[in-house]
Formats: structure tokens, sequence, C-alpha cells
């Protein structure tokens, strides 16, 4: 058995140098080994003699691709993963499971497609992941685990993961128009089981005209919906979402004006024992960056208008999920409390992130995000926004947004709140300024929201806070070995309302909640870095948490990690 082994392991070995020769089959992947040390402090004054307070995990992984050209027309990749988890002995730890697996080509030589895992991204009002919660302008030490969380979850560039079909081909002009494209996909989110759930796709189709560099138009549509006849059930759910947007460019002297505007409708209807439910509205996108390449600067101004019931499940899905577990020390204080998400989950804790579309509206934390909970398209927001960006090349970086919104409808009352928010973000290359051989670099960050609303009746008014500042260093001490330091503080305070939603998005009640929650997470580590994309860190981190949201106690949670990473 040895002897067959070995022989096939020889001839396997022979057949990938001879294809490989040929330059028709590549490897792509990578490995990861990810240990962590943790330690849970109760603050109470009640002693926590249950919880256990320290535990340790860990996960070594192994992703290994095989890219096929069998000819010039179609590619294939299959990338298949071994992962074992620390203290599973004989193989009892290790799943192998297929990660990715898709085929591309050319038909015709005219139009591109794809068949199996697609990452889909269409414009912010239709198929767009926001990752509206996450802090600005990281420091690298915080980065470590979210760039884990951005693998493990195929975000890439505000795209959904998905499977299914996507084509796409264009057409060139020699007069009065430049090219016309055309791209569509359609996807299943879920399977049917032949009962009371039918299937339910997902499909898009833009066509965008490029009349010249300056001006290019498109048509978007976006829809989701489930397929008749998959079930004995005639529940169903149908959105539907089209819109138009433009982008035009033109110089102004030694300037440049970007417009950008996009506008559509958006339908929900959700058929239910016979009656039918159907939100509608529309919105209005419009914003304008004016460039002074010789002073460095751009400026921005915009306004918004995104109606109370514009539904659109592609861009108003969450990349986190609230309600699911926190991961670590989900429950504390001898096992009466649920620890809710903090700093230390949203930045690192891959099992709250989603890797698909929801088709539920998922509920927003407002102490992470209370002003534009789902991004851009966050519905039932009025106003206008404006910022500037600064990047000298003597390695200045300095940019700042302001959004002043207000409600469009008012929730449980005729009076309107009004929201502000504020982002600052500043980079200093000081190895460029100074003329330093090494790198260094320094990170600040802020930002601020308010919430208000004026009442005559006292339970009715609304006053939120929420400031969030971040600081960080990276140095270069030795050729590439880096000391990484971190900060970020965020405190909430006030009252507001979390809406509850029916599964038509609705809401079905509204639950008054006041804040004094401030969180802190410091950080500490050392990364030594190899060819390409490998490394080797490791780093402290200590998250403290006074005063929860759910009025939980006090806690503070230590972790001391060690990361391996490489990419091949």
């Amino acid at each position: 058995m040895r002897t067959l082994h070995f022989a096939l392991l020889i001839l396997a070995t022979a057949l990938a140098h001879h294809l490989k020769a040929q330059k028709t089959v590549s490897f792509t992947g990578g490995a990861r080994s990810v240990v962590s040390n943790n330690r849970l402090h109760t603050i109470d004054s009640i002693p926590d003699t249950t919880t256990v307070p320290r535990n340790t995990n860990g996960y070594a992984l192994i992703d290994l691709g095989v890219n096929i050209r069998p000819n010039k027309s179609t590619e294939i990749l299959g990338m298949f993963r071994i992962r074992n988890q620390y203290g599973g002995f004989w193989g009892a730890g290790v799943s192998f499971d297929v990660r990715q697996l898709w085929l591309k080509g050319i038909v015709a030589n005219a139009v591109r497609y794809q068949l199996g895992d697609l990452n889909l991204k269409q414009t912010p009002f239709t198929l767009y992941n926001h990752h509206a919660d996450r802090p600005d302008s990281m420091p690298d030490v915080f980065l470590l685990q979210q760039r884990i969380v951005d693998y493990e979850r195929f975000y890439s560039r505000n795209t959904w993961r998905q499977q299914g079909l996507q084509a796409d081909f264009g057409l060139n002009f020699a007069k009065y128009l430049k090219e016309l494209d055309f791209s569509g996909y359609l996807t299943r989110l879920r399977a049917s089981n032949f009962s009371d759930i039918p299937d339910r796709l997902m499909g898009g189709a833009t066509v965008q005209m490029v009349q010249s560099k300056h001006l290019a138009l498109s048509w978007n549509g976006f829809s989701v919906f489930d397929v008749r006849g998959t079930a004995t059930d005639t529940n169903r759910l149908d959105n539907r979402v089209q819109t138009a947007s433009i982008t035009y460019t033109t110089s102004l002297g030694e300037s440049a004006l970007l417009i950008k505007g996009e506008s559509g409708t958006g339908r929900l209807a959700f058929a239910q024992n016979g009656a039918l439910v159907t939100l509608s509205d529309y919105f209005i996108y419009l914003s304008g960056q004016w460039q002074l390449p010789f002073k460095h600067l751009s400026l921005e101004a915009g306004y918004m208008n995104i109606g109370p019931d514009f539904r659109s499940i592609g861009a108003q899905s969450k990349d986190i999920n609230y309600q699911t577990s926190g991961g670590l020390f989900n429950r504390y204080a001898n096992g009466n409390s649920v620890r809710s998400a903090a700093l230390l989950d949203l930045l690192g804790n891959e099992q709250s992130y989603q890797t698909s579309v929801s088709s539920n509206l998922l509920p927003a934390a407002q102490v992470f995000n209370a002003v534009l909970p789902y991004g851009t398209a966050t519905f039932n927001r009025l106003g206008g926004f404006g910022g500037l960006r600064y990047v000298h090349p003597a390695g200045i970086s300095f940019d700042l947004k302001h959004h002043q919104l207000r409600e469009i409808r008012g929730q449980g009352t005729l009076a309107l709140k009004t929201m502000q928010q504020s982002k600052a973000n500043l980079l200093l290359d000081v190895a460029k300024m100074a003329g330093l051989k090494r790198s260094s670099r320094l990170r600040l960050g802020l930002e601020q929201q308010r919430v208000n609303r004026e009442s005559a009746i006292a339970f009715e008014q609304v006053n939120f806070r929420r400031m969030r500042i971040s600081a960080g260093a990276e140095v270069e001490v030795f050729k590439k070995i880096d000391l990484m330091f971190g900060f970020l503080q965020q405190q909430s305070k006030g009252q507001d309302f979390i809406a509850e939603r029916d599964e038509y998005t609705r809401v079905r009640f509204l639950n008054r909640t006041s804040y004094l929650n401030k969180q802190q997470l410091l950080a500490a580590g050392i990364r030594c870095r190899f060819e390409g994309n490998t490394y080797f860190t490791a780093f402290y981190q200590k998250q403290v948490n006074k005063k929860p949201a759910d009025g939980n106690p006090d806690y503070r949670i230590e972790q001391f990690s060690l990361i391996y990473n490489m990419s091949f």
C-alpha cells in the first residue's frame, strides 16, 4: 500500500509539473494559524463564580486552489480547505471543505460568463455591501483580525458572495457613442424544501452607455423573488428595484469636476394567506466633487432623499448580525447575562458576519451607528452632506465629511428626528515627511453622531450622542519588523428608540432605550513581514465595557494572539 501511495504521488507530481510547464495549471491559496489566550474579568458587586474566566483556542488551515486553463477561452478554479481546530487529536478536529468553485470563460470572443461562486456588486441602492458600522481609518493592529473576517466572508470592495451565473458583453461604436455595456446575474438565495418554503432567487442587470470620457449613463435593475410552483405554500416575497445613474466629469481650468447621481424606485411585496402587503417608495442621491490638484484639495457636496418605504434587500443587508452569539465569552455574571457585541467583536468576530444578503431587515445597533445604519441606502433620510479631502505628496492626508439629515416620516409620532454625523481622519507618513528609510505612520480619527427629537410629550423626546476616537501608530524598528499600537474609544449617552419590525419590515413596536456606555479597546503588537503577503504577528488587546447598553454588568476582556498568515 505504501508503494502504491508513493507511486501515485510521483505520478501526480509529474502530471502537475507537466501541466504547469504548459501554463495550463497554476496553484493559488494560502495558510493561516491563529492561537489566542483570552481572559474575562466581570466587574460586579456579585462575584462571578461560575463563568470560566480563561480559555485558549485556535486553529490552523490551508487553502489550496487549482487554477486550470484548458484553452484560451476557459478558466476553472477549485479551492479546497483543510482546517484543524487546536485540541482535535487523531483527525477528530479536522474538516475538509470546498471553499471556492467557479468556471469562467468567453463565448464567441464576445460574451464573458462565470458559473459558480460570484463576487457581485452593482450600485449603492441595488446590490452593495456598505460595511456601515465599521470604524474608519483603523490602525494596522486592529486590521489584523478585520482582514481575516474579510477573507473568510469574501468581502472585496463592497461585494457580496453569491452562487449562480453572471454574464456581460459590450459594443463599441465609431460615432456618437463610445461603448454600450450589458451585464447581468442570477443567483439562488434559498432552496425549496418542497413543502412550505419556495425557491428564492436574486437577479440583476445593468445597461451602461458610455457617451465619452466625460459622460456615462446607466440603468440598473435588481430583484429578489420567490419562484411560483416550487412549494405548496402560496406565501411569496418580491422585491424589485429600478434605478438610473449618471457620471459626468469635466475640466474647470486646472481643476476637475465630478458629478454622480442615482435615482429610482423600490417595491417590496409579501403575499401571505391571500393578503398582499406592499411597500414602495423612491430615492434621489446626488453628489459633486471638485478636484483642485495643485492645492492637493478636493471638495464634496451632495443631497440625499431616501423614502421611508424604500426597500432594497441587496443594498440594505447588513454585513453583521447582532442577533448572533458574541463568540467570545457569550455568557458571564454567573451565566445570567448574555454579552452583546462590543468593539472587540465588531473588529474580529467572524461568526457574527454574513456571507450573503439577508431577505429580512436585520436590526441595527445604535451604539455603533444611529444615523446611517444601512449605509447610504438607509431609508427615511432627507438632507445634505459635504466634505473635503487633502492629500499632499509630502505624506499628509486628511479628510472630513459631515451629514446633516432628518426623518421624512416620524416613527410612532408626528415629530421628526434630526441627525448629524461628522467624521475626520488624519494620516501622517512620518517616514516620508522626515526622509527616513524605514516606514513610520501615525493615524488619528474622530467620529461623532447626534440624534435629537423635540416634542411636547416628554416621553417622545430623543437626545442621543455617540463619540468615537481612534489613534494608532506603525513603526518599522528593523527591516520588515514593525511595532504597532492602537487605541479606540467609544462613548454613547442619551435616550433613543429601537424599532422592532415584522417580516414585512414595518415597525411593530418602539422600545425606549437609555445609554451611558463607554467602551475602550487598547492594542499593541509586533509584526514580522516576509515575502509577499506573508507575516507573523503577536499582539495584545484589552477591551473594557462600562455600563453596556443591554444593562448587564461591566466587564473587561484581555486577549493575547499569535497569527501566522501566508498567501501564494
